[in-house]
């Protein structure tokens, strides 16, 4: 089975949004974009929007989001394919809304990104910079 994750690259002139997780069961400690899985009878666009509403507590309007990449992951426990969203949240007021799963939340360079960033995120931040829109990551 495959599981359908939304994540989203947000961006600030040339920097990205990221956050540190904490407490988490997978990538504790390591930095990775913001998102979640997308639930049941929910489209990709609606779960990005509800995953940044709740863990960064912004409203973006659907047709912000712009896919910019596609990801199969293949991890130990399972595998998935995560759609990228791009979206530009100059000017927006950014709140860590989770700080029992998010220990720091930080704007990146996008070509400085931290050393303990979740590989998948590296890589799909890497293609989203060189247009690239689909790649495999664990295969």
């Amino acid at each position: 089975m495959v599981t359908l994750f939304a994540i989203a690259c947000l961006l600030v002139n040339k920097q990205v949004l990221l956050a540190r997780r904490a407490h988490a069961s997978f990538g504790n400690g390591l930095y990775s974009m913001v998102g979640g899985k997308v639930e049941e009878n929910e489209t990709a666009r609606a779960a990005i929007k509800r995953e940044i509403l709740e863990e960064i507590a912004i409203d973006i309007p659907l047709d912000k989001f712009e896919l910019a990449h596609t990801l199969h992951r293949k991890g130990t426990d399972n595998k998935l394919i995560a759609l990228c969203f791009v979206a530009d949240i100059t000017g927006l007021n950014i709140v860590n809304n989770e700080p029992d799963k998010c220990d720091d939340l930080r704007f990146f360079d996008l070509h400085s990104l931290p050393e303990n960033i979740i590989p998948a995120h590296k890589q799909a931040i890497e293609c989203i910079l060189k247009q690239v829109t689909y790649s495999e990551h664990g295969w």
